[in-house]
């Protein structure tokens, strides 16, 4: 045991020092840059070991669970423009993930764009026509694009209890 731990501790100094590189880009004292955060709802989560919403959403899919929690890091694809009580991350190039806090806070209207961590849990839910075309409108689709909604989506929600937007680093 005690030899598998020392074997353990070697690969891991070895990957740790291949992976950095010949420049340090970080302050001469020591200290890390600590990532700031423009908290909103419950902002006691640990960033820690965040998943990106495809990997959320693959765990999720093959687990056969109603629901899961996590916490989930990503950038903030489009947001609520009216109140900001709804957004969504990236999945990959072509799907989001919706979100939704009931309220409990509101994101600013102008944050699509930022980097963001939030907590909370991944279920199932069906979306009716009319709640789609409500979003439709809110992200400032086109009459026809509204008009083209035809059909509920059954598709991965997420409700998130707390949201950490990262504040950007000064250049």
């Amino acid at each position: 045991m005690y030899m598998k731990r020392i074997i353990i501790a070697t690969f891991s100094a070895i990957a740790l020092f291949s992976c950095q590189s010949a420049k340090n880009d970080t302050p001469s004292s020591g200290e890390e840059l600590a990532v700031e955060y423009i908290n909103f709802g419950d902002s006691t989560f640990s960033t820690d070991n965040a998943f990106t919403a495809w990997e959320l959403v693959e765990n999720f899919a093959g687990s056969g669970e109603d629901t899961a929690w996590a916490t989930v890091a990503g950038p903030i694809t489009q947001v609520c423009t009216t109140k900001g009580c709804w957004m969504s991350t990236a999945i990959d190039s072509t799907n989001n993930l919706f979100v939704d806090y009931d309220y409990e806070f509101l994101l600013p209207t102008n944050s699509q764009g930022q980097d963001m961590v939030m907590h909370g849990y991944i279920y199932w839910d069906t979306t009716t026509v009319a709640q789609l075309k409500h979003y439709a409108e809110d992200r400032g689709a086109s009459q026809e694009e509204i008009d083209a909604i035809t059909e509920p989506e059954v598709d991965y929600m997420f409700k998130a209890k707390g949201v950490k937007i990262i504040v950007p680093a000064a250049e």
